[in-house]
């Protein structure tokens, strides 16, 4: 590798600052701009590279790389990449940082180090063991994590890579690729890094790759090998030149370079985008391609643009922020009390007690903080710790669950519901607003094209004809004028599409048919069966019913091309009643028409090689064709006549050539003597003529023509007297055979589009007759195949062929709109093809044509109110000098490395003037299946919808009212075309009072791109407030900014709404990134939204279960899970502040250590686990069915006040009925034990400890609404998990902490304290199980005092809506 000023900062951390623009500075005229240019180009900065590198430093790149630089940077990874975020070094230090910016475990961190610093009332290890849970836990599942990642990176590092090296091929590992490397890249597998293509076994220089990692599209894309690159040999490659590139930056389809050519030539090539593979990309339908790598490892644009989404965090944090900062607050204050209640008995009580001693020195520091923190010490399990890894735990879990529903599974496309961002499980059930893309999303992406707009007249596609609106006469390619013709020739060529047979289907292809064409008459008449020849009419088809197994399915006659290839042997007899058929004659195989395929015949005009696996040294030719071999051919004696059996064609080396089969013609050569028998089934026409026979009048020679007559048996009579029935019979055989030859060669030719909609116009095209047939060299090949036979024409007349060079592709850009190629015909007219949205095509053509235009945009909005996508078509004929001017300033703007872009633009602008205006097209997107029932499902629900969208406005209304987005009966407001704050202020004050007047009417706001961007940059608050309003937006023309910004608008707002946005595309990645919950569809447009989404699955359909049933599960699970974690410690905590009050506030426990520590982990953990993965208060079904109970949980009103203070109030009536019972049973008769001894302390901690198990699992199961044997033996379970270990713990003489040696055996044999447990648990949970029952007793409406903030809002609008 060769830098310019040694820029090798990939490795060093040097990077080179302001260099210039081109090459060698030395070999120049010395100016005052270059001596600033060497001055610059070797001033150094030592920092540490970016990523990003800055936009004057450019790279050179010798191609083969710089040996002197690759032996001083030895087995550097230059191409390593690294998604993980620890090593072996890093990760202790690092994860513990991360843990403990955690408040809570910072604050158990803290609590645990003071209590080794002072005379803790409590073990260290309450604070400790908790503590070193939580973040061994957290700390496995991240390293765990980090780990796959770690071998998902080795997978891609140590991956086997071919390099040229010194004109020797070699395999070494990816990460060791260096730039300079000459990279060879075989078909299917992926691009290692960043190359520029240098050669390509594709005759003609091309390369066709997919770039769904890149950018989420999934279609074929061409890129080239630089223009005028000569041609050398594979060991002195790396001798080319040298390449002068850009750094690496972020953007995808854009790359400023050209390449040096060593030696004497020392030409300039251009480089663009067309001729760099990136990192990401897969290899398709080329066999071996060569590339100089230029970009590698963390600097390719595809890890460029891997950054990291921001961090979203659940609504439901913020309210469990709000409880902690409330229960440390509760905790500062009992501690201060507990405190300064302390301070006054030490200088008021203990003294007058003198058997305690002297009291201590209050006043003193060190006093002060013993006392204070020992308090803070005991009560601070207030702060529940093992809430946190409790929640990442059940959202975990939960997000297996909804991968594991089988009903977001679809079938049809093997896709599964996929969980990227567990912890916004919660949030699928708080959503207010859902931003929606079209295409894709609430459509299937499937286009098929419907109707068009030719020459000012209307036309509906017909699969194979066009219906003209108006008169109602269908026309198919027989039938085509001028202007018909030149608009379906138009969109035939105007594309990129590319033919991508596969091998592999094409050979089984192959296979079938020879199989099928051996089998001899019976598989022909099954395949070619007259009563499968359907009838067309406008109205309908039908089947005729004709028997006809009496004619001969398959004959020969004269081949229409004309004589075969040499190599192809002919057929020298046909006898009827024998078997034999030479062969091996020199004369030619005399076939029936083949209108699309006849390889033989146009071998030379089709130069398609079957793909063979060859080495990467490219020694072998680069393109194979393959002679056709004999042909060998039999036939059998067949009943009615002669039955031919006819082999596939083999090649010499016994490969196929590169054909798709085809079956053989019915033609009226050597009839059957038989008439054709009568079916009383068949074809109501064939039925309207009378009796069987009516107009047969007498018997059919053998070889002559059936006719009908008129017949005084019949009843009536509407046929013509010489109706000539078995032609008729025969047309209708060959018109249905070449449309299954049609349907057939479309499937086969497999067309890979970048757009859906191109592609259905190719196949449309195709159906018509206009087969585009793929790409020779730039010579595009399209053949002429009427689908349907002409009475008045021979079988063998129809089929042509027309070819044009392609000259140039001008691509479509987002900010053009459009697409254009120059093409020459086989006249050596040039023309240039424009096809692209109509509002930048109708300005491109002439004004001759206003009238038309005028007609065709009628036309395209009477489709977009049908729902259909609209292009308009146009074309003109270029001259020789124009062409000459536009290919020199197409030279310049190429070889220029400063904005080239607007240069190429400028000089698209000048060649597409002037245009004919051909018509327009219109495509149908289908919707989505259950899409209806899905939007108004979520709108009854309460979720408002906005559609966003790059379509036309009249295109996406007609879509938003057909799938229910828009209630027919809504009134609908437009803002379009507005370009003032003005004009915008009017608009949304008209909008404001229409809604406030029309009290109960719908309404429905549609605003375009343009108009939204004066909305969003000079009034956004006004615009949020009156579309919240409204009961849908539909925002058209839309870029994928502008979608972000909507969301963006709304995310932020002071009401907080929680906002999803769903999307299919790599354009709604922005969107789906911004809003609260993003979910992705695995769509047609790539997989890029459904990686980037924290939540993705296969259709649009699946959201209304995910959002209703799994959105509303989480979130009740979420909310009984938080507020049972704060009772549970408020109750723990709440009878160590009693206890205070009866010791002389002494700091002491009134528990043991160990139930300190297994409190939180063992006694209480998994109950409330699993009734968080498990809890239904209502069933699927019901929560289906009735979609307004989601609005139960929205805004989050299971975590409100009132329901915390609920269970904060249950919590504080437990602590007071467990330590007064408790305490008055022990003060008043404390014998309570069969021996007849007094009850020791530890006797009463234990007895306390035991009814706060018992009684807290008890209103966990008393909460529960989805009960089940597992969840009732696990509260089981948990109690007696407590009287086992304490069981163990008592009779083992520990002196762990308190003395409890033999105390628990001695309560659990007394019976009276079974029955005192019996009546203080029953007393405490009355009270919960009453308001339980009481308001589904008596049917109390379920009413609040605490103003919520759905409340406020609903305040807040009504006040809004009364100013008027």
């Amino acid at each position: 590798m060769n830098f310019i000023g040694r820029h090798d900062h990939l490795a060093t951390g040097y990077r080179r600052a302001n260099t210039a623009t081109y090459g060698f500075p030395f070999f120049r005229k010395t100016t005052d701009e270059s001596r600033s240019f060497v001055k610059t180009s070797f001033s150094w900065k030592w920092y540490k590279g970016s990523r990003v590198s800055t936009i004057n430093d450019w790279l050179q790149i010798k191609i083969g790389g710089d040996e002197e630089v690759k032996k001083k940077k030895g087995h550097q990874q230059l191409n390593r990449i690294k998604s993980t975020k620890y090593t072996l070094i890093t990760f202790l230090p690092q994860n513990l940082l991360e843990q403990f910016q955690r408040i809570a475990n910072f604050y158990f961190l803290v609590m645990t180090v003071l209590s080794l610093l002072i005379d803790s009332p409590v073990s260290p290890l309450t604070s400790l063991l908790p503590l070193f849970f939580v973040i061994a836990v957290t700390a496995a599942k991240q390293g765990y994590e980090d780990i796959l990642r770690y071998r998902t990176d080795n997978v891609v590092n140590q991956s086997p890579v071919t390099v040229i090296r010194n004109g020797v091929e070699t395999n070494i590992q990816s990460q060791y690729v260096c730039p300079g490397d000459l990279v060879v890249i075989e078909r299917d597998c992926d691009v290692p890094c960043d190359l520029v293509l240098l050669r390509s076994t594709d005759p003609h220089g091309k390369c066709f790759i997919t770039t769904a990692n890149l950018d989420g599209e999934s279609n074929l894309k061409t890129l080239m090998v630089p223009r005028d690159l000569p041609l050398v040999e594979l060991n002195q490659l790396h001798k080319l030149g040298v390449i002068e590139c850009e750094s690496a930056k972020t953007d995808l389809y854009n790359f400023n370079g050209k390449l040096e050519l060593a030696g004497s030539e020392g030409r300039v090539i251009p480089l663009s985008a067309d001729n760099v593979l990136l990192r990401g990309s897969r290899v398709k339908n080329t066999e071996c391609v060569i590339g100089c790598a230029i970009y590698t490892g963390m600097t390719t644009k595809l890890q460029l643009n891997s950054r990291l989404t921001r961090n979203k965090a659940a609504s439901s944090e913020l309210y469990v922020n709000r409880f902690l900062v409330v229960v440390l607050l509760m905790l500062i204050v009992t501690v201060t009390t507990l405190y300064l209640l302390k301070r006054y008995e030490e200088i008021y009580i203990i003294p007058k007690v003198t058997y305690l001693g002297p009291a201590v020195d209050g006043y003193s520091v060190r006093q002060f903080l013993q006392d204070y923190l020992s308090f803070l010490i005991l009560f601070n399990y207030l702060i529940p710790i093992s809430l946190y890894v409790t929640i990442e735990l059940q959202r975990g879990i939960c997000g297996f669950f909804m991968e594991w529903d089988l009903q977001l599974y679809d079938e049809a496309t093997d896709e599964h519901f996929i969980v990227n961002t567990s912890n916004l499980n919660e949030e699928l059930g708080q959503i207010n607003i859902l931003f929606s893309d079209k295409t894709g999303t609430l459509t299937k992406n499937e286009m098929i094209f419907q109707q068009c707009s030719i020459n000012g007249r209307k036309y509906t596609y017909k699969k194979t004809r066009l219906l003209e609106d108006g008169s109602g006469a269908l026309i198919d390619i027989n039938k085509f004028n001028k202007d018909q013709k030149n608009f379906f020739q138009a969109l035939a060529i105007c594309h990129t599409v590319q033919v991508a047979v596969d091998t592999n289907e094409y050979d089984e292809s192959e296979a079938a048919t020879t199989h099928q064409e051996t089998n001899g008459r019976s598989v022909l008449h099954k395949m070619y069966s007259i009563s499968n020849i359907t009838e067309e009419s406008n109205n309908s088809s039908r089947e005729s019913s004709v028997n006809f197994d009496n004619v001969l399915e398959t004959t020969l006659t004269t081949n229409p091309n004309g004589p075969l290839d040499e190599g192809t042997h002919g057929m020298t007899s046909i006898m009827n009643g024998t078997n034999g058929l030479n062969g091996s004659s020199g004369t030619n195989i005399l076939s029936d028409i083949n209108p699309l395929l006849d390889e033989t015949a146009k071998v030379e005009k089709r130069k398609r090689p079957l793909i063979v696996k060859r080495s990467p040294n490219f020694t072998r030719p680069s393109s194979r064709i393959y002679p056709a071999g004999p042909c060998q051919i039999q036939t059998t004696n067949s009943a009615n006549g002669c039955t031919i059996e006819m082999a596939s064609r083999v090649s010499e080396n016994g490969l196929r050539p590169n054909s798709l089969p085809f079956t053989r013609s019915t033609s009226a050569i050597n009839l059957p003597d038989e008439a054709i028998a009568y079916n009383s089934t068949g074809h109501k026409r064939s039925q309207s003529y009378g009796a069987p026979n009516a107009y047969l009048t007498s018997s059919v020679p053998q070889g002559k023509i059936l006719f009908r007559t008129g017949s005084t048996t019949s009843r009536e009579s509407y046929a013509a007297p010489y109706f000539q029935r078995q032609p008729t019979i025969l047309i209708r055989a060959e018109s249905q055979r070449r449309k299954d030859e049609i349907e057939q060669t479309v499937h086969m030719l497999n067309y890979q589009a970048s757009s859906p909609d191109e592609k259905a116009l190719v196949e449309a095209c195709a159906h018509l007759g206009f087969v585009y047939m793929g790409d020779d060299d730039e010579i595009l090949c399209i053949r002429i195949v009427p689908p349907h036979m002409d009475y008045s024409r021979p079988f063998d007349e129809g089929t042509n062929e027309i070819q044009f060079s392609r000259l140039h592709v001008l691509e479509f850009t987002s900010d053009r709109k459009r697409m254009s190629v120059i093409v020459k015909d086989e006249n050596n007219t040039k023309w240039i093809y424009t096809k692209g949205a109509e509002s930048y095509v109708f300005s491109l053509c002439n004004n001759r044509q206003s009238e038309m235009v005028s007609r065709t945009n009628a036309h395209i909005n009477d489709f977009a109110r049908r729902g259909l996508r609209t292009l308009a078509v146009a074309r003109r004929r270029v001259g020789d000098e124009e062409y000459r001017q536009f290919l020199a300033s197409l030279t310049e703007a190429n070889n220029s490395l400063e904005n080239r872009k607007e240069l190429l633009e400028q000089v698209y602008e000048r060649i597409e003037s002037n245009l004919d205006l051909l018509g327009a097209t219109a495509v149908e997107d289908a919707l989505q299946d259950d899409v209806t029932d899905t939007l108004t499902s979520l709108q009854k629900a309460g979720i408002k919808i906005w559609v966003l969208t790059g379509d036309k406005i009249e295109t996406a209304l007609n879509i938003a009212l057909s799938c229910g987005h828009i209630p027919p009966d809504a009134i609908k407001y437009f803002i379009t075309n507005c370009h003032s704050k003005d004009d915008m202020m009017v608009h949304l004050n008209a909008l404001d009072r229409e809604i406030i007047f029309g009290i109960g009417a719908q309404c429905a706001l549609l605003i375009d791109g343009t108009s939204l961007a004066v909305a969003l940059k000079e009034t956004p608050e006004l615009f949020r407030d009156v579309a919240i309003k409204c009961t849908a937006l539909l925002c058209c023309r839309l870029s994928p900014l502008q979608k972000s910004e909507v969301v963006s608008l709304i995310r932020t707002s002071k009401e907080a709404y929680i906002t999803a946005a769903v999307g299919d595309g790599a354009n709604d990645v922005s969107m789906i990134q911004e809003a609260h919950v993003g979910l992705g569809i695995m769509g047609k447009e790539g997989r890029q939204a459904a990686r980037c989404a924290d939540f993705s699955f296969a259709k649009f359909s699946l959201l209304k279960r995910l959002i209703l049933v799994h959105g509303h599960y989480h979130t009740t699970r979420l909310n009984l899970l938080v507020q049972y974690f704060f009772y549970k410690n408020v109750y723990f905590m709440g009878i160590m502040f009693l206890f205070q009050f009866y010791s002389l506030f002494s700091s002491g426990s009134v528990y043991d250590s160990l139930f300190m520590t297994l409190y939180n982990v063992l006694y209480t953990s998994l109950p409330i686990l699993f009734i968080a993965l498990t809890e239904k208060k209502y069933s699927e079904e019901e929560l289906i069915t009735d979609p307004a109970l989601y609005k139960k949980n929205t805004n989050n009103k299971g975590l409100h006040w009132q329901y915390f203070l609920g269970w904060i109030l249950f919590g504080f009536y437990h602590t007071a009925i467990t330590y007064f019972f408790s305490c008055y049973i022990f003060s008043t008769n404390n014998i309570l034990l069969n021996s007849g001894q007094t009850a020791e302390f530890s006797c009463f901690g234990t007895l306390l400890m035991q009814i706060l198990v018992v009684v807290v699992n008890l209103k966990l199961l008393l909460e529960a609404r989805y009960l089940s044997y597992w969840y009732i033996a696990l509260v089981v379970g948990s109690i007696l998990a407590f009287m086992i270990t304490t069981f163990i713990y008592n009779v083992i003489d520990f002196h762990y902490d308190t003395d409890i040696y033999w105390a628990y055996n001695r309560l659990l044999s007394s019976l009276p304290l079974w029955l005192f447990n019996i009546i203080t648990v029953i007393a405490c949970l009355l009270p919960d199980y009453v308001v339980k029952v009481l308001p589904k007793a008596f049917n109390w409406p379920n009413r609040s005092f605490y103003p919520n903030t759905g409340r406020m809002m609903m305040r807040q609008q009504s006040a809004q809506s009364t100013n008027l």
